[in-house]
């Protein structure tokens, strides 16, 4: 995706041109040429998304601290802080499916995952029940945007998990203003770890604001106890001792 710069020099570049060959168009004509060699309608969406291009480029320099971006491609995902003044701390976090690199890199729009997460010990949490909060907005969502928490043992040793899936008050989809959203589980006293974030599924853009992490009252779990069958150890084996499994980094 060209800059806005870059691409009123190329409408002027092309007006040169054109006008060497005793044909006259408009700047803005021009400008609408360009767009469409972009594949886009006009030069009011290639501006438009130019300046979200290069809102990207400059997020992608920057990193949330403690927060990670978990994708198969995470070069599909235009991420990181995003500034706005209506929520506490003027900051969000932003996680959006690029409209041009997105597609190419998931043909199969529901295959594409995009989550922010972050790890902390559960052990200042032990017999708690805790409510992980935040607000969330989103834009053109197709397959579902939430929150989600989870509660681990050992690796493999899920003790409580909830993404609001079954919630009436859980995924959003489509494009949905500031709302908010909570999940609340038990931590038991063998917690070693909690997880929690948020994710897009699909295209879209989804935002987040304000988590807030803390004792809940009694009666408000949301997440079900893992069933006893569910949680056996899944332990990290040595593999590959052959050096024969390959993964092609050029794919896709």
């Amino acid at each position: 995706m060209p800059t806005v710069t870059d691409a009123k020099s190329m409408a002027r570049a092309m007006a040169v041109a054109l006008r060497a060959k005793n044909l006259t168009l408009s700047h803005s004509e021009c400008l609408d040429i360009v767009a469409r060699q972009f594949g886009l309608k006009d030069w009011n969406v290639l501006s438009a998304q130019a300046k979200q291009s290069e809102a990207a480029a400059r997020r992608r320099i920057i990193a949330l601290k403690s927060w990670t971006l978990l994708a198969e491609h995470p070069d599909a995902y235009d991420h990181g802080p995003y500034a706005d003044r209506t929520v506490v701390g003027g900051s969000a976090a932003l996680v959006r499916h690029d409209p041009l690199l997105g597609p190419r890199r998931y043909t199969d729009p529901s295959r594409a995952f995009g989550c922010y997460m972050q790890t902390v010990s559960a052990i200042p949490f032990r017999g708690q029940r805790v409510a992980i909060s935040t607000k969330l907005r989103c834009q053109d969502v197709t397959h579902g945007a939430t929150l989600w928490g989870r509660v681990d043992a050992m690796p493999g040793h899920t003790l409580a998990f909830d993404n609001l899936k079954d919630a009436s008050e859980g995924w959003l989809f489509g494009s949905i203003p500031w709302v908010e959203r909570s999940v609340v589980m038990d931590v038991p006293a063998d917690a070693i770890s909690m997880h929690f974030g948020f994710f897009l599924k699909g295209r879209g853009a989804l935002w987040a604001a304000d988590f807030r992490v803390g004792e809940a009252a009694a009666a408000e779990r949301t997440a079900p106890p893992v069933p006893p069958q569910s949680r056996t150890p899944a332990w990290v084996a040595p593999t590959n001792l052959t050096f024969s499994e390959v993964i092609d980094l050029s794919a896709g």
